[in-house]
């Protein structure tokens, strides 16, 4: 399945360490656009204080995600930004995450509520990605 991953799944990944492993199953075709390891740095003190992990298994992590999570430069879908920006107004942070979810026709898996009310594009949260595995 693929999905558009939004950085908060995984900021709360690597700092709870509760959905690590949905996140790198095999069955999910995870994508983003480039700022999502840029995001993901600006957090990187936040993320060893409250993961509780030890700086070289946050790093290995980092690199288990940068492995996984297929990203996307901002030139391939920048055509749907303008579109993204109508859609989500002021809360335009999460424009390349949207923009990138309507290039590929997908879903976004995030806890944004702004997503929710997208229409053209489904939002699900982490325990909506898990129920599609149970059944």
């Amino acid at each position: 399945m693929l999905l558009v991953v939004d950085a908060n799944i995984v900021l709360s990944s690597m700092m709870a360490g509760k959905i690590t492993d949905l996140l790198l199953s095999p069955k999910l075709d995870v994508v983003a656009p480039e700022l999502l390891f840029v995001e993901i740095e600006k957090h990187k003190d936040e993320i060893k204080n409250k993961s509780r992990l030890s700086p070289d298994e946050v790093e290995t992590l980092l690199s288990l995600l940068k492995k996984k999570i297929r990203i996307f430069p901002m030139e391939e879908f920048v055509s749907f930004m303008s579109k993204s920006i109508e859609i989500l107004g002021e809360h335009r942070k999460d424009a390349p995450y949207l923009a990138l979810a309507l290039k590929l026709s997908c879903p976004v898996w995030s806890y944004e509520k702004l997503f929710k009310d997208v229409g053209s594009v489904k939002s699900l949260t982490t325990s909506e990605v898990a129920d599609l595995f149970k059944s």
